[in-house]
């Protein structure tokens, strides 16, 4: 019984899906959004699922916000989110199609990579995050993605449409060693290595304040580059119109300590700084954030 639910789960999923895909290709880009705005309305209306996921992050966020405000701002979340997984889709589906943006800080990145030292370009779950990943290919490095890659996944990944080719590499954060030999061996060699930073499942971690309440965020990522003796370079993506975009570099920092006992405060100063871009970003992009699940429960 157990397995048949999740096989109806899934058809129905991947039915919702492929309604999408029709109407993009019947009416295009376009046609995916229009589509949008009854789908997420009328799940908002009637799930209260949505509202228990997006509720932690939401009340943080507009702290002054009641009951129906908090309900919009659901809605616009989910209606960010389903904007970007139309992108995705249009992306796969069409390989002519490509976003508009700018690479605000390119130059800071250029200069981190001429380092010859390899990057880790730590990323989060924040607007068109992937789109920004198929931008990279003009990078002078090779680029690897540590992540966590089901290809029977029902929502694709833009590059699994139509066998779209990859302007990265993928790292499977579930093989062996959480797969950070290979991107160890990926640094050493000078190249990049992407790892998303706003996710803890389980390993190392620093607690640090987000939005005025501690939460746990991964070490993973300041652990490599400190082994590596490579820079961190934070890389946020946020959608700014319909086919536009913006990737931004932060500044790079690095991660290093002389000895065992000098880690852990090393670890939490990069986890807070970490945290400081992260909210910065997301006061400009409130409703870009998709953590769906309590990121403050300890």
């Amino acid at each position: 019984m157990m397995g048949t639910g999740h096989s109806l789960k899934d058809r129905l999923e991947a039915l919702g899906h492929w309604f999408f895909y029709i109407a993009m290709r019947l009416f295009g880009h376009t046609g995916g959004y229009v589509l949008l705005v009854p789908v997420i309305f009328c799940y908002v209306l009637c799930s209260r699922k949505i509202h228990h996921i997006t509720r932690p992050y939401l009340s943080r966020r507009f702290p002054g916000h009641g009951f129906f405000r908090l309900w919009l701002d659901t809605y616009k979340n989910l209606l960010s989110f389903g904007q970007v997984l139309v992108d995705r889709g249009w992306l796969g589906m069409n390989r002519d199609a490509s976003l508009q943006g700018d690479f605000a800080g390119y130059a800071n990145l250029l200069h981190a990579i001429k380092q010859g030292r390899g990057v880790v370009l730590l990323t989060a779950h924040i607007g068109n995050w992937q789109t920004a990943l198929a931008h990279l290919e003009n990078l002078p490095v090779k680029v690897h993605a540590l992540m966590q890659y089901d290809q029977q996944a029902v929502a694709k990944h833009y590059f699994d449409l139509q066998g779209k080719t990859r302007s990265f590499e993928i790292i499977n954060a579930d093989g062996p060693f959480g797969g950070m030999i290979d991107a160890a061996a990926a640094l050493q060699r000078g190249e990049a290595v992407t790892i998303m930073g706003d996710r803890y499942v389980k390993g190392s971690c620093s607690t640090v304040d987000f939005l005025k309440s501690p939460v746990r965020i991964p070490d993973a990522a300041y652990m490599l580059a400190a082994c590596a003796n490579a820079p961190v370079v934070v890389l946020l993506a946020a959608k700014t119109g319909g086919k536009n975009y913006q990737i931004r570099v932060w500044d790079p920092f690095y991660p290093h300590h002389v000895n065992r006992d000098q880690r852990p405060a090393m670890l939490k100063e990069c986890s807070e700084q970490f945290a400081f871009i992260l909210e910065k970003h997301l006061k400009q992009y409130p409703f870009q954030w998709y953590n769906f699940f309590d990121f403050w429960k300890q």
